[in-house]
């Protein structure tokens, strides 16, 4: 028995992982209604950062990239925008790509009572196809360290396509230190 789950204790390589079953995770009932609670939990680091460091975060982004200079801004991953409420009220004009049912369902309906007329999309993310349409672009909290190389790839083609000429790319990356 224990010979037939050794096997099972090797990592995965992450690029054998593709994008479609990774993507599939975010819409799992169980799963997503998880997400959408550790989300909204300000005190917590899971899913979004604590609320006060997206604060600190997004006024940081808009000292870089000051709304005025950047005002269309693409939040990728955006789950059920916390950041980009944040955004929206720096100043920013907010569209959110998400491939969370769930959590899409849940943006929109926040910006609807907060009226911050920001536009949200149930898409995955390494699918968009816009050209040179935002001035700021983000991906936040692990999303693209979560990717495999190949999707990175991917991601960073769309994301150059999609930017303005002297737009920015805005992500956060782990490092060994």
């Amino acid at each position: 028995m224990i010979t037939n789950l050794i096997p099972f204790l090797n990592k995965p390589n992450l690029d054998s992982i593709t994008s479609s079953l990774y993507c599939t995770l975010w819409d799992d009932e169980h799963i997503s209604k998880g997400m959408l609670e550790s989300h909204l939990d300000p005190d917590n680091d899971g899913a979004t950062s604590n609320h006060k460091f997206v604060a600190k975060s997004v006024q940081w982004i808009a000292e870089i990239a000051p709304p005025k200079q950047y005002a269309k801004l693409l939040d990728l991953g955006c789950g059920p925008g916390i950041y980009a409420e944040q955004f929206a009220k720096a100043g920013y004009s907010v569209t959110g790509v998400d491939f969370s049912k769930r959590s899409i369902r849940y943006a929109k309906e926040q910006t609807a009572i907060n009226g911050s007329n920001i536009e949200y999309h149930y898409q995955n993310y390494l699918t968009i196809d816009y050209t040179e349409q935002f001035d700021v672009i983000t991906i936040i909290n692990k999303d693209y360290a979560a990717l495999s190389i190949a999707d990175r790839i991917t991601l960073l083609k769309k994301v150059y396509q999609a930017l303005k000429p002297n737009g920015k790319f805005i992500f956060d990356a782990f490092t060994p230190k």
